[in-house]
């Protein structure tokens, strides 16, 4: 079945079955920056977000809104400041298809070099475009340009600056995975700014939980993450707009609403290393060093592989075994 994709200035793409064809045509000249919002249901916190992107002292860039078929006032708030700027997007999906496939949907409409995702709850400091399009710009050796993060609760109370974002410039693409896959913990740098074309080579968003850790640690095989000093996003960690709130069901469900009860989010993690190993242009001296991190993680969450296995059986009814 085809999945009507609406545009809020008149234009319109269709999906077929998984896949999304046709991006919204445009003879306008592509933007420097494309920044892709997915949102669901952000109708609290969603304006001001627009808003302290649209106030950015870098202006070249777009704004692309994909709504997952939000049921409260959403898509009116949205609609209405796409009327205002010409420089956002608004585009609803018929169906919620969950925050996975909604978030690589606004990679895949992206027409700017540079790529930055936005959450629907988050706000950013006006210099945030600013900073990170000069280091992308002079520091080639770089794969995503972000600052520093500071907490906020859902009524906008600070709740204090985060004190473990990564600057990861180590020069083997071997260290810097192995660095991100031990290190990162809040994953605050996702909402940076991420050369597009280099995005567009990984797996971009995974479905299983925990999956975005492995793209970042995807990243880091193609370049360096630079950590700005000064705060330059504010991120929500309230009861009603963080993920990390959510039981393993819910956030089963919100990633991707198709998701199998047994997800072996341990197995797939370490499946998805092995994949983003192999799609990365490495020497061979690199993908063995690699490799050998992969099968040392896989000793180290031996028990955690096992239990995933036997938690089948053990939940399967006996007259199915």
């Amino acid at each position: 079945m085809a999945l009507a994709l609406v545009d809020v200035h008149g234009t319109s793409a269709v999906a077929q079955g998984g896949g999304m064809t046709g991006k919204a045509a445009s003879t306008t000249k592509p933007p420097r920056v494309s920044i892709g919002m997915p949102v669901y249901n952000g109708a609290r916190h969603v304006a001001k977000s627009i808003e302290s992107l649209l106030a950015q002292t870098f202006t070249d860039f777009e704004i692309i809104i994909a709504d997952n078929c939000s049921s409260d006032a959403t898509g009116d708030i949205c609609r209405d400041i796409a009327a205002r700027d010409p420089r956002v997007r608004y585009v609803r999906h018929a169906t919620n298809r969950g925050a996975v496939f909604n978030w690589n949907f606004v990679v895949e409409e992206a027409r700017g070099r540079y790529f930055k995702w936005a959450s629907a709850n988050d706000y950013c400091a006006p210099t945030n475009l600013e900073r990170c399009v000069h280091t992308l710009d002079t520091e080639p050796g770089v794969v995503i340009a972000y600052g520093r993060t500071a907490f906020v609760d859902d009524d906008d109370q600070p709740l204090g600056e985060y004190p473990h974002d990564l600057e990861v410039l180590d020069e083997r693409p071997s260290v810097r995975f192995e660095r991100l896959c031990r290190e990162l913990r809040a994953n605050n740098a996702q909402s940076g700014l991420i050369r597009l074309d280099i995005l567009r080579r990984t797996g971009i968003e995974r479905t299983f939980p925990g999956g975005d850790m492995g793209l970042m640690s995807e990243l880091a095989l193609y370049g360096g993450y630079r950590c700005l000093p000064e705060v330059l996003l504010y991120r929500r960690m309230g009861t009603q707009s963080a993920t990390k709130f959510l039981n393993a069901d819910q956030l089963r469900a919100f990633l991707n609403p198709q998701a199998r009860k047994h997800a072996f989010v341990v197995w797939q993690t370490h499946w998805d290393y092995v994949l983003s190993m192999l799609r990365a242009p490495l020497s061979l001296r690199e993908r063995l060093a690699v490799t050998r991190y992969i099968l040392r993680s896989a000793w180290w969450f031996r028990q955690s592989l096992w239990q995933e296995i036997t938690a089948v059986f053990v939940s399967r009814p006996v007259s199915a075994i």
